[in-house]
């Protein structure tokens, strides 16, 4: 799935909105694809609480979109 794919927009969406006690349900479960999509649930959720700090290394920069200025 393409990360501009509308279809996966409402997956992370929805991911966001599954309540803690059903995430937990699933993680718990016995079958294997209902406990994976506990995990892939908890960490979406857990990336959206804890984002990654951006750094001019990770390609973050600032640049001006007219001159493509990276020190603008």
């Amino acid at each position: 799935m393409h990360d501009a794919d509308p279809a996966r927009e409402e997956l992370v969406s929805a991911a966001h909105d599954t309540p803690s006690g059903l995430v937990t349900h699933l993680l718990h479960s016995d079958d294997p694809r209902t406990a994976r999509l506990g995990r892939a649930i908890r960490a979406i959720q857990h990336a959206s609480a804890n984002p990654p700090p951006l750094h001019p290394d990770d390609g973050a920069r600032i640049v001006d979109p007219i001159t493509h200025d990276p020190a603008w």
